[in-house]
């Protein structure tokens, strides 16, 4: 998959850029059930019963992905985000 099919998919689970706390949230998957493994850059979402990866949260995003990335992620405040 492309950099803009991957971006256009996550954006369809709602990922989002928060530009105030330097976080971005990119969804790869759905879980009823989540388990959070904290991990250097951030955390990593596992669905708890099959272990698949369903998101993935970074921290100081701007230190860590693309410009370009971070550019095409909404805020968390649009309608078609997470905190919306």
């Amino acid at each position: 998959m492309s950099p803009p099919a991957i971006l256009k998919a996550m954006s369809a689970r709602y990922a989002y850029y928060d530009r105030d706390a330097d976080i971005a949230w990119l969804p790869t998957g759905d879980s009823e059930d989540v388990l959070s493994e904290e991990v250097g850059w951030g955390l990593i979402d596992h669905d708890a019963t099959t272990d698949e990866v369903v998101a993935l949260e970074v921290w100081e995003a701007s230190k860590r992905l693309p410009q370009a990335v971070l550019d095409a992620l909404p805020a968390p405040a649009t309608p078609h985000s997470a905190a919306a």
